[in-house]
């Protein structure tokens, strides 16, 4: 106390380093490679609450995309969030713990998410993103993650307008060896109801890295197999 007294910046500075030390070890529990767990993680209702409008649109774009030709996927057309949360739990995670943001890599079309742990709002005019913009902060031993700014993309798991919101609550569970990520998702454009899902990750062992998700390869090769055709077709009318 005397100390305190007498030398106020320095004690303010040692409690300030205390409580962010406290954060960053509850922060390294997340640390590390995540592998899903299809198991225990659930999956979008086979009829979600959509609004009338919600079903318009979906119905749409159902009527004008064949599923296998116009699949987006094919295109390599990452979803965005909150989809990607959700496909995103059937190909493993990295999560690097800094002490101003947290960042999950996710080997899903190799999509990097950025969680602000220094902004208490997000900016006036955010700029949408597929993935949006993201702020997190600390309740107890539990990350709870703000998404706004969302693109509208009406393909993918969850089908959402550029109105929707996303919280999610992140915790580290089994002793340690197990992550639950409980999402959910607020569009009154598309859904009536907020949606409440959660994903499972077991911790993955010592050793193990991430591989890349390289979509496009395919998309090269067929492009490589169309030129070596149309060069022999040249080849043959001369």
């Amino acid at each position: 106390m005397k100390i305190c007294s007498t030398i106020a910046w320095r004690c303010g500075a040692l409690a300030l380093l205390a409580l962010s030390g406290t954060a960053l070890a509850a922060d390294a529990r997340l640390a590390g490679i995540w592998l899903p767990d299809a198991s225990r993680s659930q999956r979008m209702p086979p009829s979600p609450p959509y609004t009338a409008e919600g079903r318009r649109i979906v119905e749409n774009w159902r009527a004008t995309h064949d599923p296998i030709e116009d699949d987006p996927g094919a295109f390599c057309q990452a979803p965005g969030m909150p989809s990607l949360a959700l496909g995103g739990a059937d190909y493993p995670v990295e999560i690097i713990v800094q002490a101003e943001q947290i960042t999950i890599l996710m080997e899903l079309h190799q999509q990097n998410r950025r969680i602000h742990m220094n902004l208490e709002e997000h900016p006036e005019r955010a700029f949408p993103q597929r993935n949006g913009h993201s702020i997190g902060e600390w309740e107890g031993d539990t990350l709870v993650v703000d998404t706004r700014a969302i693109r509208a993309i009406t393909f993918g798991a969850v089908p959402h307008s550029d109105q929707v919101q996303v919280t999610e609550r992140w915790n580290v569970i089994d002793d340690g060896e197990a992550l639950v990520n409980e999402i959910a998702v607020v569009d009154p454009v598309m859904y009536a109801e907020p949606i409440v899902l959660r994903q499972y990750y077991t911790r993955a062992a010592a050793g193990t890295r991430m591989l890349e998700y390289e979509c496009t390869e395919g998309m090269w090769e067929d492009h490589e197999r169309e030129r070596a055709r149309r060069q022999r077709e040249a080849g043959e009318e001369q």
